[in-house]
């Protein structure tokens, strides 16, 4: 396990994927700065932290290519060949897409918000901004664990590259539009969505929706790795 773990971190240090991506996000977040479309840090934290699409996408995008690469070049069945046990492999994978998600959910917002407290300035104070952002932040995470799993088990059972990015891609798309659609065509169950207690982040209150919210995240990813263990271990090397 320990050394499924280290190549994992290995191949993390030397891909350029979530780096990539967190400067592509953070760059159209910057390009809203430098126009005045945010007029100032705490309207950019704002619009970064409601627009749960740009996250979604990229953790699509991102799980596509780190999760789908080792099926491609064999590296898995060499795991399998070496006897490592499937669950382990499936462990550290999980562990390597995980943490590069929450990086993302961090920096994405933490640097643009950076960048707009240079450019345009805050109306409170920069520790009031940065408070908020560290508070987003731990109340979207869980919100978005179920989403991350989502993306996890489709590519543990799609397994190739081009065809997970494209219905992952497909789903993060279609799954925002259509519950904010529903959502505010009255349909008041999804209230209880995570992406739409995503887009409530900034409330100072934690309303019973937020924590029924993170409840349905946290057995949408049980659910999601269970699932991804059960095709796994049906995976054939041959």
């Amino acid at each position: 396990m320990g050394n499924l773990i280290k190549s994992e971190y290995l191949k993390f240090k030397s891909s350029y994927a979530l780096w990539i991506i967190i400067g592509v996000v953070t760059l159209s977040a910057c390009i809203s700065v430098f126009t005045g479309t945010y007029g100032s840090a705490e309207q950019t934290l704002m619009n970064i932290e409601k627009d749960c699409m740009v996250v979604i996408l990229a953790s699509a995008i991102y799980g596509a290519v780190i999760l789908s690469e080792d099926f491609s070049n064999g590296l898995v069945r060499c795991y399998i060949s070496a006897g490592y046990k499937k669950y382990f492999i499936l462990t550290a994978k999980l562990i390597h897409y995980i943490s590069g998600c929450v990086i993302l959910l961090f920096l994405y917002p933490f640097v643009s918000v950076l960048i707009a407290l240079a450019v345009q300035g805050t109306e409170t104070t920069v520790s009031s901004v940065l408070i908020t952002l560290f508070s987003a932040f731990f109340k979207t995470l869980p919100l978005y664990l179920g989403i991350f799993g989502i993306f996890f088990v489709i590519a543990f059972c799609i397994k190739k590259g081009v065809y997970v990015a494209g219905t992952s891609v497909a789903v993060s798309i279609l799954s925002v539009v259509f519950t904010n659609k529903l959502y505010y065509g009255n349909i008041s169950i999804l209230e209880y969505s995570p992406i739409i207690q995503i887009e409530k982040a900034f409330d100072i209150t934690v309303p019973f929706s937020y924590c029924i919210s993170v409840f349905v995240s946290v057995i949408t990813f049980i659910l999601c790795i269970a699932i991804s263990l059960k095709n796994f271990k049906d995976y054939d090397i041959l």
